[in-house]
């Protein structure tokens, strides 16, 4: 049953993502990919945490699984990440691509340790 939790989740996630993106991109004046950089940075944050939250028994695991892999998981896109970066190397832009992954790591990875720090804390 928990599988179809995940699903649905994933789904809603993926459709918050779509959303996300087109509303910040019809707002910036840019080629970079700041709406997928939101979303991978903020679902990082969130994801930490969910694993915060989860190892101090604020979640159970399967509350945990359902937010942290299926709507977080369908929220967050490493697949665009890597697209729009090879995009912007093949469009002639070198350092905007290498911004955007590395930036879009590194970045994620800390918010991700905040995340649990944070969620370790409630």
């Amino acid at each position: 049953m928990i599988w179809l939790l995940v699903a649905a989740c994933g789904g809603l996630g993926a459709i918050t993502r779509y959303t996300l993106d087109r509303t910040v991109m019809a707002r910036v004046t840019t080629d970079f990919p700041v709406g997928t950089m939101i979303i991978n940075l903020s679902g990082s944050l969130l994801l930490g945490l969910v694993v915060g939250m989860g190892s101090r028994g604020l979640l159970d695991a399967a509350e945990a699984t359902v937010i942290g892999t299926g709507y977080i998981g369908g929220y967050t896109t490493f697949s665009t990440l890597t697209f729009e970066t090879l995009s912007l190397f093949r469009r002639g832009d070198p350092g905007a691509s290498a911004l955007n992954m590395v930036g879009t790591v590194v970045v994620s990875a800390l918010l991700a340790a905040l995340g649990v720090q944070m969620g370790t804390h409630f």
